[in-house]
């Protein structure tokens, strides 16, 4: 590669990008991070703790220094850096469950993407539709460590929410596919008028009244469980639908979207909560984001969609988008009412 043509230069960042996630990956995995919650530790202590080969792991740490997730101080000794903590299960914000569920996808959704363009249908690799989800009540830990991880994504766009939406003019909401009900959790928290429930799949109910006790909400909030495709969630003033339409395709879509109408009544409101894409796409940070996420939900069978192609879904629904509000990559709600 010419060291002068900057073409050249810019795919080899692109193509470089490939090892990091490997790397944070096989820190969560193995547990490296809990281990060194303590403070600074050397590479034998941790392999000794965790019963890993010691050569190799000060290898992986060495790597994760030049990362910026740890920090070499020399004599084969570490520190793990701000970065680093939110690679423990225990952390505030923690992300490990979003490095693991993009590593998994590397080997499955996104490696599949060839094919899926091809043919236009995912790979074996992926169960879709309401079996993946049953699929996934299957393995409690992953299903537990994954909705833990949700809770504190939804609370980060919990607190842009409530600024940007007054929910005092409602009595009660329903976080539909809400999982643990951290969206409900800090709503309910910011408007203390209200009562919610949660409404989701049966093998997520301990959870979510475990997350809702701890949160001071027992008496205000309750959990359903049910299946969209099964009927509509319980009746309320305002449903919420935070990052469960782009998990889907049109055509499943538009049944969770027809099932919410059921539950919304004449006057009731559905916020619906998803990214939304730009008609086009130019080389810049925030679309390079968008068409990551776009490309993960590919590779599961769902898609993000233009504020144009959601409306056209909305209606398809027979439900009618009155206002785009908070429109940015961390928050998007459309609000919706029935046509």
């Amino acid at each position: 590669m010419r060291s002068d043509d900057p073409a050249a230069a810019h795919v080899q960042e692109l193509v470089d990008g490939f090892w990091p996630l490997h790397v944070l990956s096989a820190l969560a995995k193995l547990e490296v991070p809990e281990a060194m919650a303590d403070g600074p530790v050397s590479a034998g202590e941790v392999a000794r703790r965790l019963g890993l080969d010691e050569f190799e792991l000060f290898r992986l740490l060495r790597a994760a220094s030049a990362l910026g997730v740890c920090a070499d101080l020399g004599d084969r000794r570490f520190k793990l850096t701000g970065a680093g903590e939110l690679l423990r299960a225990d952390a505030e914000g923690s992300l490990r469950g979003d490095v693991l569920f993009y590593h998994s996808m590397s080997q499955g959704g996104f490696a599949d993407i060839p094919d899926i363009v091809r043919t236009g249908q995912v790979g074996q690799s992926v169960t879709l539709g309401p079996e993946g989800f049953d699929a996934l009540a299957e393995n409690p830990g992953h299903l537990d460590a994954m909705h833990r991880t949700m809770v504190g994504s939804s609370r980060d766009v919990a607190v842009d929410l409530c600024r940007i939406y007054d929910f005092s003019v409602h009595r009660t909401v329903v976080d539909a596919g809400g999982g643990y009900g951290g969206l409900l959790a800090a709503v309910l928290q910011a408007f203390p008028d209200l009562t919610g429930t949660v409404f989701d799949l049966p093998s997520v109910e301990r959870g979510a009244l475990a997350y809702l006790d701890s949160q001071g909400l027992a008496g205000r909030a309750g959990f359903v469980p049910g299946s969209f495709f099964d009927g509509p969630p319980p009746a309320a003033d305002c449903c919420l639908l935070k990052y469960i339409i782009h998990d889907w395709d049109d055509d499943h879509a538009r049944r969770i979207l027809a099932s919410c109408r059921d539950a919304m009544g004449t006057d009731g409101v559905l916020l619906l909560i998803d990214r939304l894409l730009p008609n086009r796409f130019a080389d810049t940070a925030e679309h390079r984001r968008l068409a990551r996420a776009d490309m993960a939900m590919m590779g599961y069978g769902g898609q993000e969609r233009s504020e144009q192609e959601m409306s056209a879904l909305l209606e398809s629904a027979g439900l009618r988008p009155v206002r785009v509000v908070g429109q940015a990559w961390t928050l998007s709600v459309t609000e919706v009412r029935t046509a």
